[in-house]
């Protein structure tokens, strides 16, 4: 295993099983209360989630805005100067994975399960109609590729990955080696005093982090399970009902219950390996399939508009006159800062012995190319055929949402028989992936342990099965994703309680790194 025994980050002075932790609790408590709210009366679950997402993102937008940017720049800042030599774990630490093992779990399990679903309908979305920051380029037109990418670049590319699993790894890598808990309230300290650490606030600390994880990894799951019922309704004897998409979740709970259940070196590594093939294989069959030498000429063009425009869609104005910022860039921001502490913790578990160099080219500049890359893939294949024919994508994308973007472009390719298939597969396993990632991490959060219980492990997992499930149930009435629409303006509300944590690590992270290597510098070799 990757991590080191139990001892090393169990805190002495929380001795209670973990059934009785503090964390577990203030995490499972908000989720069930609002599974009750819901089930109880939708229409009022979904007016509190969508006025609390417009006051949370009117409230911290701007905030959200800058945090992205500046840390971004904070952690490549710090992996270009000396102090990217400093090791994680210490100076004797040795990486437990093989580099491309490491990097498959990384970009597998932070933004893989979103990013998957995604890659096909955003750049269309921009495509149709562009961001204000494009307002001169006319829609559904070739001067509209490379603003569409560009945008999509933005939200799922340098920023985004920097901001779920840089300056916070680093933070929380450095406290560990020197005695803390790997738990989210590691953040904490220093800054507050030590009893309120143990205490009452590193408590809250904990639970808010998993609430907000938890919440942020239904949304996904919830689409992907529409977006499988209706790939699976147009087979012969089947129809897109309420029942098949409750059997979706199933399996799929199944499969990343299982996966969390065997631990990192098994299940999850695996899986994310396993991803990692048969993404290269997609990869290759849209090249060869599809416009292959239009797609990389646009990934290059568009990919310099990005470059260049960067800082101006980075910190766009968000005002209640023009909610498009906080209808998409903001609430990206505040998807994935509920994902930092979470993500961090288990980003510093499967990094242990690698660089703060290492961390940051694999996280903040690696995986956000391969996912720009993948994006330009199925977005862009789907620009292209909408080109070519009016209609074709935009159709299907009008009638049936975002869920139905990927079988609308897959399906006007040839060996379309084959590529579905392996589509539906691929986006079921890099949600699976992101799911047992998120429920081992939360079960190290709450138990405080590097290798928690596999009952635990599998609780967190049935949460979030059980979560998706009931929120389909409860919206299938009403004939769309309104259940899932409620709980991802959620996302946005819980990120609110995260922002301080994620916040101190901007300045902790480089602050204990030049401490961290000042000491390991003056250590003899």
């Amino acid at each position: 295993m990757p991590f080191a025994p139990d001892s090393v980050t169990s805190s002495p002075n929380v001795p209670r099983p973990w059934w009785r932790q503090p964390p577990l609790w203030i995490g499972a408590l908000p989720l069930v209360l609002f599974l009750i709210l819901a089930a109880a009366d939708l229409a009022v679950a979904r007016a509190f989630t969508e006025s609390g997402k417009a006051f949370s993102s009117a409230l911290l937008g701007s905030l959200w805005q800058w945090m992205a940017l500046v840390l971004f720049l904070i952690a490549v800042g710090l992996a270009i100067s000396p102090i990217g030599r400093l090791r994680l774990g210490g100076v004797d630490a040795k990486p437990s994975l093989k580099f491309f093992d490491w990097c498959a779990v990384l970009i597998c399990t932070l933004l893989a399960g979103g990013g998957v679903f995604w890659s096909a309908a955003e750049p269309l979305f921009h495509f149709q109609t562009p961001a204000p920051y494009f307002a001169g380029i006319k829609g559904s037109t070739a001067a509209a590729v490379d603003p569409a990418l560009a945008v999509s670049f933005l939200h799922w590319g340098f920023l985004a990955w920097a901001l779920v699993a840089t300056t916070v790894t680093i933070t929380l890598s450095i406290r560990e080696r020197r005695g803390e808990p790997l738990r989210p309230r590691s953040l904490l300290v220093g800054l507050v005093p030590r009893a309120w650490v143990e205490g009452g606030m590193g408590d809250l600390a904990d639970g808010v982090s998993v609430v907000a994880a938890i919440a942020g990894t239904v949304g996904p799951l919830g689409f992907l399970s529409l977006q499988l019922s209706h790939a699976a309704g147009q087979l012969p004897g089947l129809q897109d009902s309420a029942s098949l998409q409750s059997l979706v979740v199933v399996l799929l709970t199944a499969i990343f219950a299982s996966s969390t259940v065997s631990g990192i070196q098994r299940g999850i590594k695996w899986l994310s390996e396993l991803n990692v093939w048969l993404t290269l294989a997609m990869a290759a069959g849209l090249l060869l399939l599809g416009p292959g030498l239009w797609l990389m000429r646009h990934f290059l063009t568009a990919f310099g508009t990005y470059l260049l425009n960067l800082p101006q869609m980075a910190l766009a104005a968000n005002s209640r006159s023009d909610n498009w910022v906080n209808g998409w860039t903001v609430f990206y921001w505040g998807w994935f800062l509920g994902y930092a502490p979470l993500m961090g913790l288990f980003t510093a578990g499967v990094s242990r012995g690698r660089s703060v160099r290492e961390l940051v080219l694999a996280v903040a500049i690696l995986c956000p190319i391969v996912t720009n890359l993948w994006f330009t893939l199925l977005g862009g294949t789907g620009m292209a055929l909408e080109l070519n024919n009016s209609g074709s994508i935009s159709g299907p994308l009008s009638d049936n949402g975002a869920a139905a973007a990927l079988l609308a472009i897959l399906g006007q390719l040839p060996l379309a028989w084959l590529l579905i298939p392996v589509g539906l597969v691929l986006v079921v396993l890099f949600m699976a992936t992101s799911a047992d990632s998120m429920s081992y991490a939360a079960a190290m959060v709450v138990s405080g342990q590097r290798t928690p219980p596999a009952l635990l492990r599998l609780f967190w997992a049935l949460m979030i099965g059980s979560l998706t499930l009931v929120l389909l149930r409860i919206g299938s009435g009403l004939g769309d994703s309104t259940s899932i629409d409620a709980l991802q303006a959620f996302i946005v509300i819980t990120a609110v309680p995260v922002t301080p944590l994620v916040l101190t690590s901007l300045w902790s992270a480089p602050r204990l790194a030049w401490k961290e290597w000042r000491q390991q510098e003056a250590s003899p070799s």
